[in-house]
């Protein structure tokens, strides 16, 4: 019989923030956003029917139905923990995971949370590989994470999360001149020779006229077009998840929306024979806890 239990992000995010009564400094244990953490804790309630949190005086606490299941929650999670531990003590002392992934995701998405993966998994060494495209056939890779449809031929893949663009700029620039989609005109559209159609599509996809959107300074990597943007030389359609640390330190606003869902998203993706590698269970696992994947 199935269990009735809900996934171990929602406990993970309720427990820490219930501690802490900061969907904040949950956020940061977790290497989450906060607003991840807030529609985990939305998931948990709908999922159990009850409140688990309430504001008093713009100060949060737990409501009594919130109290009952830390009480609970707590020690059940130690054990979790515990027995975890020493499933990973079992791990092979020389484990190594070879990892194709986006440029762009590792440097902005990936690598600022491997610190977390590393203190789960100390025994595992990852060898990141950026070369595109991504090839299995010759032995070189064991999983990707790249960006597509639900069709890898020859190759499984586990969705991770979906794309959203966003209109960005420094906030200088938003204060002075960017404050509605109709002051675009108005100042340089950055433009990314990998994805050409950004701004149009963008536009379009919001009800905008996309005519006359390829003039602008125009760059061969998503870096490049994250410093321009930083820099001030323009607005920049960027994808949110890509842009996350310049957002919250307020390098970069995002002046109006609407936040735009992309074709394609984020994959898992490795071949068949590969599932039962240990190194790439753990890294799966790990990984959909940080995306709120389902992991089955």
């Amino acid at each position: 019989m199935r269990r009735k239990i809900p996934s171990p992000v929602m406990l993970q995010a309720f427990e820490l923030s219930a501690r802490t009564l900061s969907f904040t400094q949950a956020a940061d244990s977790l290497s989450l956003t906060q607003s991840a953490v807030s529609h985990q804790i939305q998931s948990l309630e709908d999922f159990l029917g009850v409140r688990l949190f309430e504001r008093v005086r713009k100060r949060l606490q737990l409501t009594s139905a919130g109290e009952i299941l830390l009480l609970r929650l707590t020690p059940a999670l130690d054990a979790l923990e515990s027995a975890i531990i020493e499933t990973v003590s079992t791990e092979p002392a020389s484990s190594v995971l070879r990892l194709g992934v986006v440029p762009a995701v590792a440097t902005q998405w990936l690598i600022p949370r491997l610190p977390h993966f590393q203190r789960e998994h100390p025994r595992i060494t990852l060898t990141l590989v950026t070369r595109l495209p991504f090839n299995f056939q010759n032995n070189s890779l064991d999983a990707a994470i790249n960006l597509g449809n639900t069709r890898w031929p020859g190759a499984r893949s586990d969705w991770l999360m979906d794309e959203h663009m966003i209109v960005v700029c420094t906030p200088e620039m938003a204060a002075a001149t960017l404050r509605t989609p109709d002051d675009l005109p108005r100042v340089p559209m950055l433009q990314m020779t990998f994805r050409p159609h950004a701004w149009h599509d963008w536009l379009a996809a919001s009800g905008l006229p996309a005519e006359g959107t390829t003039g602008g300074m125009k760059f061969e990597s998503f870096s490049l077009v994250l410093r321009a943007a930083v820099a001030g030389l323009g607005a920049a359609v960027m994808p949110r998840l890509l842009v996350e640390e310049e957002l919250e330190d307020g390098r970069l606003v995002s002046p109006f929306g609407p936040v735009v869902r992309s074709p394609t998203s984020y994959y898992l993706v490795y071949p068949p024979a590969n599932v039962t590698l240990p190194a790439l269970q753990a890294f799966r696992g790990w990984l959909m806890r940080q995306t709120g994947a389902p992991a089955d």
